[in-house]
């Protein structure tokens, strides 16, 4: 279904005021809180939207598909085609969405969990990894299962994005992928462990 601009515009103000309420610590929210915060009226947000549970899930699923878009690996490069410099050029785009969206990605990763949003994201970048191991032709190195590493490698950088939120995106967007996609190349160390 098309929405007009004005419904756009309204879904956009439902979207900030029921993250805004969350932010304040607003627990369970209520169709005339989320109205009043946005200063839309409750026919505008039932033509929108049957609950605020239907609200929560669009703005996850809006956030996701945004997400989504940053990570798709467009014209893919095998790794040794790849010049260093771009390497995390895709993964900072990660990095710079969560920083345009922080309110909504702080509410709802950190001090509200979203189980949705969290699986989301989890799925996303288990694809991005998944296209990342496949294009940069790495299988032949893998020292574990494929499944098992994508796994590990996609709850390594959830966790990265909290530290990154929580630490108040002390490490600009660029060096937070940097410093991934080499964690991802080649581990922590400077050198190989005995």
């Amino acid at each position: 279904m098309k929405l007009d601009p004005r419904q756009v515009k309204s879904k956009s103000k439902l979207h900030e005021a029921y993250v805004s309420l969350l932010m304040e610590g607003q627990q369970q929210l209520t169709i005339q809180q989320v109205c009043q915060k946005a200063g839309i009226t409750r026919p505008t947000f039932y033509k929108l939207y049957k609950d605020t549970q239907e609200l929560r899930r669009d703005i996850v699923m809006h956030l996701l598909a945004e997400l989504n878009r940053a990570l798709t690996i467009e014209n893919p490069k095998p790794l040794a085609e790849l010049p260093e410099h771009e390497r995390g050029e895709r993964l900072t785009l990660l990095f710079e969405h969560v920083q345009q969206h922080h309110i909504a990605y702080e509410t709802m990763l950190i001090y509200e969990p979203d189980a949705l949003l969290t699986n989301g994201i989890q799925e996303i970048l288990k694809k991005y990894i998944r296209n990342g191991l496949h294009f940069s032709d790495t299988k032949a190195y893998l020292i574990a299962n494929e499944e098992l590493i994508i796994a590990y490698a996609a709850g390594a950088y959830i966790e990265s994005l909290r530290w990154w939120i929580t630490s108040n995106y002390s490490v600009s967007a660029t060096d937070m992928a940097n410093v991934l996609i080499e964690l991802s190349l080649n581990g922590p160390y400077t050198k190989r462990m005995p």
